[in-house]
This record gives structure tokens, C-alpha cells and sequence, in this order.
């Protein structure tokens, strides 16, 4: 839009006196006494032919970069998406182990004496040990994305990736102890347990109750090639924010901060009149090394196989501190997505375009309530006209 043009609609002195536009002679006049809403009573059929036609040059001169564009609300559909997630997770701790033997509330419980020989009471052990979470992690995935399709200008553009890797259910991974200790004795059982042999305890499943992918940053554009069937194959690599959140033993693993990654997408779109739909491709690998400052854990509960008979098991406490997390994972999905084209502001006829038919429309409706209120706000004004303008494509 020209300043003149702005002017002639927004400027109270216009009313009621000639102006001109690219030529066209206009005379406006007031609607209902407000500087804010005016009528085109003056134009003839062509000068309003005239009108449009300057509009729309001025407008075409000065249109968005990305005019060509179609923007679609993308969601991945679940039920024929998959993710595999394979995830290796290893937090070495240290610290002491003893029976679960109280003289109270449990007399019968476990005791644990160091050495072969000799001993009483219920004596605490040292050790080291890591904490091993392996395995595959299969799921439904959940999510949404922007899309923007330049397909005259063969460019792709994707905002507001949001990926739940879980699909809003649970993963479960096999948890592992694997420890090693000082030599030591139980007593209920009685067993003999010889130091500097690292024993692997399988404590059950963790949980896995947060994975999720959130695009950071801004758009990111990527190349669209034409195939011979009208699609057109691309790759585009999105920056993210990884977060994992798992519980094992009772006590979270990790810190469940965001981590930095990229998740490459590799695929085919097809686009519509009003809908596109992508099929994707993932495949991405990271791992991390990172120190932790969590807070001890205390007297979390081991059942440890006895080793001298074998065939039982010792009831035992853990204490310790995790020094560290080191984290592998690997994720391959195939993700089917489907979207919607946006509404265009200024799209009067739905016809995916904002152009000459839209703003005839808007001017037949001027100083109304009628067609062409784009902004809502009951009356067809200079707003609206911005506003059309604006999107001119």
C-alpha cells in the first residue's frame, strides 16, 4: 500500500474533497460520522475498475517475500506412525550396602558381615556399581508442525516441530545393577559373597514417562525436488531439544533438562488444493557424558542372589551417590504426517488466493458489516483493507 493511499483512507481532511490515485479521481465521503468508516459513493464502475487496478499494482510490487508460499497445520497421524528408540543408559555410583535387619521392625531380616570370618551385628559394605538401562523403546508417536510449501519456487519451510516420541503412553526398558563389592557374609540367608567379582542384578523395569522432540529456533527451509508423479522428495534437518525422563528403583535417572540435537527429516510430500501429506523418515544418533549433582539415595531396597550356595536371595539396602550419566540412543521412525492449509486473511472467496476478486469484494461491502470484515471487529473499514492488502498474493 502506497502512503498516499494510506493517507487518503486514514486522514479526516480527505473527507468530503477530491482525490486522486494513480489517476483516478475520488471523492469520499463520510459513514456515519466517524473519521474510521467510509463510503465510496463517487466511484464510478470504472473508476472502480481503475481503483482495484492500482490497488492491486501497488500491491504486487510490495508483496511478502514469501507470496508464493501455502502454509499448512500439520499433525502426524499416530496410528500409522512408529518409533523405535533404542537407548543405552549407564550411571556408575559408589557407596555401601548392608542387610535389611532391624532389631525391632525386622528381626528376622538380612545381616551382612564383612570378611570370612568373624563378625557380629549388621555391618555396612562397600562398593562401586553402575546402573544399566538397555533397550528398544516402541512407540506411536504424537505431534504437530508448520509447514510451508513454495511449490513454484521448489522450497520447504518447517516451524513449531512438536514431537511426543512416546505418543502419550509409558516405555519400558530392562534396569540392571551391576555391582561390586568387598568380600562378605549374610545371615538370613547364610552365603558368602567373594569380593572383586562384578555380579549383574536385574532390578526390574524403568520407566520411561517423558521423550519428546520441540523444535528450537527459527523456520527452517530445505529444498523440494520434483518427481515424476507430481510429489516432490526433500531433507531438512530441524534443530531440537531432546528431553528424557525415566524412574528406576524409585529414584529419577537424569536431570530431565532439555538436550541439544538435530532430527534430520527425510521424505515425500504431496500437496493438494486445501491439504498436503508427508511421509518421513528419521534417523538420528547422540550420545552425552555428563557429571550429576543429585542428592544421595538412601536405603533403596536390592535383592541380591547368593553366590555361596547359589539359590537364594539376601534382602539388602543400598546407599550411594551417581557421579555421572552416560547416555547412547539411536531413533528411527517413519512418521506419517497430514495437514490443512491455513485460512488466508483477505482469501474473501476461498480460493486460496488474496487478489483483484477479494478486494471487490471488500469494497462492495465498505462501511458494513457484509463481506470483507476481516478483523472482526463488525465493519468493513481501512483496517480491513490492511489487512488484505497485506497478504496479497
Amino acid at each position: 500500500m502506497t502512503a498516499e493511499w494510506r493517507d487518503s483512507l486514514q486522514s479526516r481532511p480527505i473527507v468530503g474533497r477530491p482525490i486522486a490515485i494513480h489517476g483516478v479521481n475520488l471523492q469520499v465521503a463520510p459513514w456515519n460520522h466517524d473519521a474510521r468508516e467510509y463510503s465510496f459513493p463517487m466511484i464510478s464502475p470504472y473508476n472502480r475498475f481503475a481503483l482495484v487496478s492500482a490497488i492491486a499494482l501497488t500491491s504486487a510490487c510490495s508483496s511478502p517475500v514469501w507470496a508464493d508460499e501455502v502454509i499448512f497445520d500439520c499433525d502426524i497421524v499416530s496410528k500409522t506412525s512408529t518409533v523405535t528408540q533404542t537407548i543405552d543408559l549407564a550411571a556408575p555410583f559408589a557407596g555401601s550396602l548392608i542387610g535389611n535387619y532391624n532389631d525391632v521392625s525386622n528381626p528376622t531380616g538380612t545381616r551382612t558381615l564383612p570378611g570370612v570370618f568373624g563378625g557380629s551385628g549388621n555391618n555396612p559394605i562397600p562398593y562401586t556399581a553402575s546402573f544399566v538401562l538397555a533397550g528398544d523403546i516402541v512407540s506411536n508417536p504424537t505431534g504437530a508442525l508448520v509447514l510451508g510449501v513454495d511449490s513454484e519456487g521448489l522450497q520447504i519451510r518447517v516451524s513449531n516441530l512438536a514431537v511426543d516420541l512416546l505418543g502419550g503412553e509409558v516405555g519400558a526398558l530392562g534396569a540392571t545393577v551391576n555391582i561390586n563389592y568387598q568380600t562378605f557374609r549374610t545371615v538370613n540367608p547364610s552365603s558368602f559373597y567373594p569380593g572383586g567379582v562384578t555380579i549383574p542384578v536385574p532390578v526390574g523395569n524403568a520407566e520411561v514417562t517423558e521423550l519428546t522432540a520441540v523444535q528450537t529456533g527459527k523456520s527452517v527451509f530445505g529444498a523440494l525436488v520434483p518427481q515424476k508423479d507430481g510429489s516432490f522428495q526433500f531433507t531438512v534437518t530441524v534443530p531440537v531439544n531432546f528431553t528424557l525422563v525415566a524412574t528406576a528403583l524409585g529414584q529419577p535417572v537424569g536431570d530431565g533438562l532439555p538436550t541439544p540435537g538435530v532430527l534430520p527429516l527425510t521424505g515425500r510430500l504431496v500437496e493438494g488444493a486445501s491439504s498436503v501429506t508427508l511421509s518421513l523418515a528419521v534417523s538420528d544418533s547422540s550420545s552425552m557424558n555428563e557429571p550429576v549433582t543429585a542428592d544421595p539415595f538412601v536405603d533403596v531396597p536390592l535383592a541380591l542372589p547368593t553366590v555361596i550356595p547359589t539359590g537364594g536371595t539376601a534382602n539388602l539396602l543400598l546407599s550411594g551417590d551417581v557421579t555421572s550419566i552416560a547416555l547412547s540412543r539411536a531413533l528411527s521412525a517413519d512418521l506419517d504426517v497430514a495437514g490443512t492449509r491455513q485460512a488466508i486473511p483477505g482469501d474473501l472467496n476461498n480460493d486460496g488466493l488474496v487478489n483483484a476478486v477479494d478486494l471487490s469484494i471488500l469494497l462492495s461491502g465498505w462501511g458494513t458489516s457484509g463481506p470483507g470484515d476481516i478483523d472482526g471487529d463488525g465493519l468493513v473499514g481501512p483496517a480491513d483493507l490492511s489487512i488484505l492488502l497485506s497478504n496479497w498474493r
